[in-house]
């Protein structure tokens, strides 16, 4: 560096998230043009043996202007979050709760919707693809309880409709409200349906 004075985060060890966004923003660079094959040999060379931001920098020099005052402080826009991971983390619970409640007024659209718009592997889209599954089978099982109403004489399953709609409702609030609380809750009923049209994972 040509400052005469580093900043201390400059020795701040690696994270694992910092590396990926590097690796991706030279992976985009070189897919752009903006570099060569050689170039980009290099450089993502320099990122994975990265130990501290300093040595993070150093792969992006001459690639990436950086104000003087951020070089100091070792915010690099090339691997620094452009979202904080505390930001990250409440809009991420945020999504996952609106997927499970989404359906008292989308249906099986809001958490597809949650699900078709979130990263793959995010927090949200777990949640979207419980709420989803939950939904397709609760259907399901309405239809069958309703064929075997239609089926059987008599009004001797009659109670079985508003039992399994307070069910539905119970399970689908409670999924909501850990979603909300980033637990990794799993649904009882998926314990005995195993039906996963959209990855939980």
């Amino acid at each position: 560096m040509n400052a005469t004075y580093e900043h201390p985060s400059l020795r701040m060890h690696v994270t694992p998230e910092q590396r990926v966004r590097a690796e991706h923003w030279l992976q985009e660079a070189y897919a752009d043009g903006r570099i060569t094959e050689s170039e980009f040999d290099a450089r993502i060379g320099q990122v994975i043996s990265a130990v501290t931001r300093k040595d993070l920098n150093q792969a992006f020099y001459g690639l990436v202007q950086v104000p003087t005052t951020s070089t100091a402080l070792g915010i690099h826009p090339a691997y620094q979050p452009l979202v904080r991971p505390e930001t990250q983390q409440k809009v991420g619970r945020g999504a996952a709760a609106f997927a499970h409640f989404s359906v008292f007024f989308l249906w099986i659209f809001g958490p597809g919707l949650v699900f078709a718009l979130s990263n793959a592997g995010s927090y949200a889209r777990r949640e979207a693809a419980k709420a989803f599954n939950f939904q397709v089978i609760s259907v399901i099982a309405f239809a069958l309880a309703g064929i075997v109403n239609a089926m059987v004489p008599g009004d001797i399953f009659d109670w079985i409709f508003p039992f399994m709609g307070l069910g539905w409702f119970v399970l689908t609030i409670v999924g909501g409200a850990k979603a909300l609380q980033g637990e990794d809750w799993r649904n009882p009923v998926k314990s005995v349906v195993k039906l996963e049209i959209l990855s939980e994972k």
